[in-house]
């Protein structure tokens, strides 16, 4: 997930150049800022009050930067399978919780553990926050 601190870091240290824009997935204005100074100045003052909102857009739209799904398993793309499950998930497995289920995120892959019973009932992704219900 990105952060506003951070990006208001870049803004102020590397804004002239679209550094922040960059961060925020925002690759075509942020080579515009990068070559035109940040359109002269005008468009990096302009950003200070547009950060917020970049970054709110970047962590809805965009998968993380990093996190342990990319780390282990490298970026998956929308049609790839799911990690493995860990044995101690596995169904029938001695030490897995009958109460308990293993799904994965739609958007970002992230496995999470729901109740067994929790069919139709909405989580979030704890990784990238996707609003997920429960298949049957």
């Amino acid at each position: 997930m990105r952060s506003v601190g951070i990006a208001y870091i870049l803004w102020v240290f590397f804004g002239l150049l679209g550094v922040h824009r960059f961060y925020c997935g925002r690759i075509g204005t942020g080579v515009l800022w990068f070559f035109t100074g940040g359109l002269l100045g005008i468009g990096w003052l302009i950003d200070v009050f547009l950060i917020p909102g970049m970054v709110e857009e970047a962590n809805m739209t965009q998968p993380p930067l990093f996190g342990p799904q990319h780390q282990q398993y490298g970026v998956r793309g929308p049609l790839a399978p799911p990690p493995p499950v860990p044995p101690a998930q596995q169904a029938g497995s001695p030490q897995a919780s009958p109460a308990h289920r293993v799904i994965y995120c739609t958007q970002c892959g992230g496995a999470m553990q729901v109740p067994a019973n929790a069919v139709g009932q909405q989580y979030a992704c704890p990784s990238c926050r996707t609003i997920l219900e429960v298949p049957a």
